[in-house]
């Protein structure tokens, strides 16, 4: 087994060296640990290029944003590699996380295939915080298409679910790397969603999108709707998705997405809004997002942007 990790950096320089340092722990010879940096005014070139090891290659990009740096890493991926990871630039990995991603990752040669799991939360200084949400419905398309399950930090796939990710047409429309890879893995192949942890999450002030446990969760996506519509994300990822395999959906699939995720038809919206079809993993998130549907087709921002979409810096 050959594995390629892919790492997107920005302003990190606080901790790096742990990450980097956990993640060689974990790597065999012939494994790679590729490196993004988005743009880094800070010493977090500097910090990598302490390490001397040969499986680390860093290449120093323009500041794309979180999603569409990781989303460049993946495009930079060579053939001969057996399993894909991604890290964020702050975490620990825990010994096994390799081994664990590939117990369900070399089951599924010649089949689009992704992997992730929960997370130990914790502080700066790695004191616990809580383990994160178990999420108990089975992934699905349907689920997919309204929530992201997949924590990009765990996210394990192999070559053939690569292959169909990077044919995303425009990037621009997606707001989470994740959750598209979630997506596409629910539409074309086999997701599992592994209930222990091998990762320690670090949550401080710098994070790029925070992960609260319990409740902590849902006052996270709050503090972040204040923000940025996600009635916004969700449809315009759904533009992607249509754009870039219209022609391979299956006819269930495409059904589906007009009878319930088509912004221009009132018809589909109200669909959506008073379907007794469970979408989410949780009732509180079910009507959290009608809830949101509503309120931005009525009072809010709408369903999708009056301007063009705009990614974010990785900050």
């Amino acid at each position: 087994m050959r594995t390629i990790i892919l790492m997107s950096t920005y302003q990190g320089e606080n901790f790096v060296v742990d990450q980097i340092a956990s993640i060689l722990a974990c790597m065999q010879q012939g494994d790679q640990l590729l490196i993004r940096d988005d743009g880094s005014t800070d010493r977090t070139i500097e910090r990598i290029q302490s390490f001397d090891d040969s499986r680390i290659q860093c290449v120093k990009g323009q500041n794309l944003g979180f999603s569409r740096s990781f989303m460049e890493l993946m495009r930079q991926v060579p053939s001969g590699f057996d399993m894909i990871m991604l890290a964020d630039q702050d975490d620990i990995w825990l010994p096994g996380k390799m081994e664990s991603a590939w117990d369900f990752i070399k089951l599924h040669k010649g089949v689009p295939a992704l992997y992730c799991s929960r997370q130990y939360l914790v502080d700066e200084n790695l004191q616990a915080i809580a383990l994160s949400e178990n999420f108990k419905r089975r992934p699905s398309f349907e689920n997919a298409l309204t929530e992201n399950i997949v924590t990009g930090c765990t996210a394990a796939f192999n070559p053939d679910l690569l292959r169909l990710v990077i044919l995303l047409k425009n990037s621009q429309l997606v707001y989470f790397h994740d959750w598209w890879l979630y997506l596409v893995a629910t539409t074309f192949g086999n997701v599992f969603f592994d209930t222990h942890s091998h990762i320690q999450y670090r949550q401080h002030s710098q994070n790029a999108i925070g992960r609260g446990a319990g409740m902590a969760r849902y006052l996270e996506i709050i503090k972040f709707l204040r923000k940025k519509s996600w009635i916004h994300i969700m449809y315009q990822q759904i533009q992607a998705f249509q754009l870039t395999y219209s022609e391979i959906l299956s006819d269930e699939q495409s059904k589906f997405i007009k009878r319930f995720f088509n912004p221009n038809d009132r018809r589909s919206v109200i669909r959506l809004i008073f379907s007794m079809k469970r979408f989410r993993q949780s009732l509180f998130g079910e009507f959290l997002l009608r809830g949101l549907l509503a309120f931005e087709w009525t009072f809010g921002r709408g369903l999708l942007p009056t301007s063009p979409p705009h990614i974010g810096s990785s900050s």
